[in-house]
């Protein structure tokens, strides 16, 4: 079964063929690779993340491929065994906790599970859940926004994390915004696309928008540093005194 002897090798064989989008081999291989784990009536905590970390590749592969009753069953496998997981390490390694997937980041992509399934309601459950796990976490309100629609009532929200995520940042040819404290960057463009379809409904919205737009136009135009956050920590670190005038 694909060189299941060695657990570790054939999680990172399916990761390097999901990147290549080699979907049909992922499938057959997570679905065996989970299958098997989970026909083991005790596992251990190593055991236990390669079957949460296979879950998850499962769970993505059937949902790319439109196997949307499958990836839902799947799913709901997966966050049975990540509590078993938590449960798991806090009884036997506390301190490996914190090492964990944080939960946002499972919850948002099973949000886009049921959403690609048309099951629109529970995917925006999913999406708030994880924002109000890490709030600011723009990716999870972007995805409640684009879910519910024009002039969506959120998009109020999703300009308070925009203002909080402080100033638009040029990296790699593409503009972001990345919000401290651990969440997820978002480019911009989806962003934009949510604030000014509501910029008529909430002044918020047209603030950040705007304020989005000039940013963007001042580091083109090399007004202001590409990435302002960091330039602004490199310039603390400047002494303020040329110490050797005074010798």
């Amino acid at each position: 079964m694909f060189g299941m002897s060695d657990p570790n090798q054939t999680l990172s064989q399916m990761i390097r063929y999901f990147e290549e989008q080699r979907y049909e081999m992922v499938e057959v291989m997570s679905s065996e690779f989970t299958g098997m784990l989970l026909s083991q009536k005790s596992r251990d905590a190593a055991t236990q993340t390669l079957l949460v970390k296979g879950l998850r590749i499962l769970t993505e592969v059937l949902s790319r491929r439109e196997k949307h009753k499958l990836a839902i069953k799947a799913s709901s496998v997966l966050q049975r065994e990540r509590k078993k997981l938590e449960k798991t390490l806090l009884q036997s390694a506390p301190q490996l906790l914190q090492k964990l997937t944080p939960m946002e980041e499972d919850l948002r992509p099973i949000g886009t599970v049921y959403l690609a399934s048309g099951k629109k309601r529970k995917a925006v459950k999913f999406f708030l859940k994880a924002h109000k796990i890490q709030q600011g976490n723009l990716l999870a309100m972007l995805s409640v926004c684009e879910t519910e629609g024009v002039a969506t009532k959120h998009a109020k929200t999703l300009a308070n994390d925009v203002q909080q995520a402080g100033p638009v940042i040029l990296e790699n040819g593409q503009y972001w915004l990345k919000p401290e404290g651990g969440a997820k960057p978002a480019q911009i463009d989806p962003i934009l696309a949510v604030l000014e379809s509501c910029i008529h409904t909430y002044p918020e919205c047209r603030e950040q928008s705007q304020r989005i737009r000039q940013e963007c136009s001042d580091i083109s135009e090399g007004i202001t540093a590409a990435n302002a956050r960091l330039q602004s920590a490199m310039d603390t670190l400047q002494p303020k005194h040329d110490y050797y005038q005074y010798s």
